[in-house]
């Protein structure tokens, strides 16, 4: 009896394997379609409000926040308060944190 459970647990160790795998591999497309969809929104709402003058990049870290990397010229605060408005409007409402960071232009790394 206990031979035959462990010859069926081996026989079924790698469909389970497998099915994780289709699992983990699902969460992360999805995952980056929700990242490729906020920084499409907020480039695009940026962009219609100021013209092409910042361009977001939006990351999703597995057990961090969401963050939105923006690179601005610190030289116009003007311009840096009304982007940083203009992307805090466009973002989607959701319970998950968020960080908006603000980085010179030139510097900006994901």
């Amino acid at each position: 009896m206990l031979t035959a459970l462990v010859a069926v647990a081996v026989g079924l160790a790698p469909f389970a394997a497998v099915l994780a795998l289709l699992g983990l591999s699902a969460r992360w497309q999805r995952r980056r379609r929700e990242e490729t969809a906020r920084q499409v929104a907020i480039t695009e709402a940026i962009h219609r409000e100021l013209g092409a003058v910042a361009a977001p990049v939006v990351v999703k870290r597995a057990w961090g926040p969401w963050r939105v990397l923006i690179p601005v010229p610190f030289d116009r605060p003007a311009l840096v308060a009304r982007i940083l408005a203009v992307a805090h409007q466009a973002l989607p409402p959701s319970p998950a944190p968020v960080q908006i960071v603000l980085v010179a232009r030139g510097e900006a790394q994901s």
